[in-house]
């Protein structure tokens, strides 16, 4: 009773503070119009703020699954989160836009464990069949976290401004790294991890070249790359602009879809954990999602103005079957040895969020270049936007098609 009530107690900790990683990542999707208003940040600029947490997020993924692996995410983390309130703080107190990007950075540096953190955890203290709906329930829990800076955000920062609501966002985040600290343990006693000479720093770093040359983890990580910034290129940065831009919605009712979007989001990755044992494929789900999420794209490209109605059905839906990263996860957690978990998830977390924060700069460099161009139509600069997003998502597909399925009724799997 007392192992079923620490795990609750845990698994609660680190799901809070995965709602915070989420909501310091997808806040620039609201507040993008005040920071162009009130700093005059450029699209160009915007990007480099949007893809600033990610960037620094991807760049320390390698270094923080050596972390993981050798101290543990029960330091690491609380850590790391005191690192971010840190940066909420900066971020807060920022007068232009080059402190404004470096503490959005910090912030990137200091959530850089908080999902991988609890994966390694999940894996150690529950048994592998158990995985996938873990990282589910994790993932859509912490997908609270993005719906809290949607119109939540827009609400808030209409009463005290963004700059004391991250700063109230920053004590919690250093309470949540107290709780972290007092509540959470790095695996069961009688399965303690324990570091021995054999296993010293320089044999963990080595481990990272063996994860690095699994040939079924190459052919899943251009699509890793994708996957999610399929989903934070709209919810996390363009799709307030875009709404604004192209179909004339306010700021309240286009926050309004993007709540629908991270509402969705979170259904459809509990869908997709809950279908994948009982069709027996990852692949297949991964593949059905991925080809789905690149036609919404397609649509939103070619869409004229339109309707609250039809947004709100495309905005749904994109959200629902964008979640597909959630099976990456677990398809990463059946490739990689269980010694070398941080390590696999964390070189999987270096290509999603590099591949958020490249995206979110290619962007807005896309975005900027129509902007300049005199008497070209806005709506050109988000079309010419989704359609290269579609076209890399393609790509990507026809490369993960070559992967093997992972068996889901081994033992092990099962």
């Amino acid at each position: 009773m007392q192992t079923r009530i620490r795990l609750v107690a845990m698994v609660s900790v680190l799901c809070i503070a995965f709602v915070i990683s989420q909501f310091y990542r997808a806040s620039i999707g609201v507040l993008s119009p005040t920071f162009t208003n009130e700093m005059g940040l450029s699209a160009a600029s915007l990007g480099v703020l949007g893809g600033a947490y990610f960037i620094v997020f991807a760049l320390a993924q390698i270094p923080c699954g050596v972390l993981l692996d050798h101290y543990g995410p029960r330091l690491v983390n609380t850590i790391l989160l005191t690192v971010a309130a840190a940066g909420a703080v900066v971020f807060a107190t920022s007068e232009g836009p080059a402190v404004l990007i470096i503490g959005r950075g910090i912030i990137g540096l200091g959530c850089a464990t908080c999902f991988m953190g609890a994966l390694v955890i999940f894996s150690r203290w529950f048994p592998p069949r158990h995985f996938p709906i873990m990282a589910a329930v994790a993932g859509g829990i912490g997908g609270g976290g993005a719906l809290l800076a949607t119109t939540p955000l827009a609400i808030v920062v209409t009463w005290v401004g963004w700059r004391s609501t991250f700063l109230i966002v920053s004590v919690l985040t250093v309470f949540t790294a107290t709780i972290v600290w007092l509540l959470v343990r790095d695996a069961p006693e009688e399965r303690q991890i324990h570091t021995t000479s054999a296993n010293n720093f320089s044999s963990t770093v080595r481990g990272v070249r063996t994860v690095a040359l699994n040939r079924q983890l190459q052919l899943l990580l251009p699509l890793n790359t994708v996957a999610y910034g399929s989903i934070m290129v709209v919810l996390g940065l363009w799709g307030m602009p875009y709404l604004r831009d192209v179909h004339g919605m306010d700021t309240v009712a286009a926050a309004n879809l993007l709540m629908a979007m991270a509402l969705s989001s979170m259904a459809g990755g509990l869908a997709y954990a809950w279908l994948a044992p009982r069709l027996g494929s990852i692949k297949y789900l991964v593949l059905c999602g991925s080809v789905g999420t690149a036609s919404i794209f397609i649509v939103l490209a070619v869409l004229p103005p339109t309707s609250q109605h039809i947004l709100l059905v495309l905005f749904a839906l994109h959200g629902f079957v964008g979640a597909y990263p959630v099976l990456i996860v677990s398809h990463v957690r059946m490739i990689v040895p269980k010694d070398l978990m941080g390590r696999g998830l964390t070189l999987s977390n270096l290509f999603s969020f590099g591949g958020v924060g490249l995206l979110q700069l290619t962007s807005g460099w896309i975005i900027g270049f129509f902007s300049v161009i005199e008497g070209a139509r806005v709506s050109i600069a988000y079309t010419t936007l989704f359609l290269c997003v579609a076209l890399i998502s393609g790509l990507a597909v026809l490369i993960y098609t070559w992967i093997r399925d992972p068996d889901l009724t081994t033992p092990e799997a099962s």
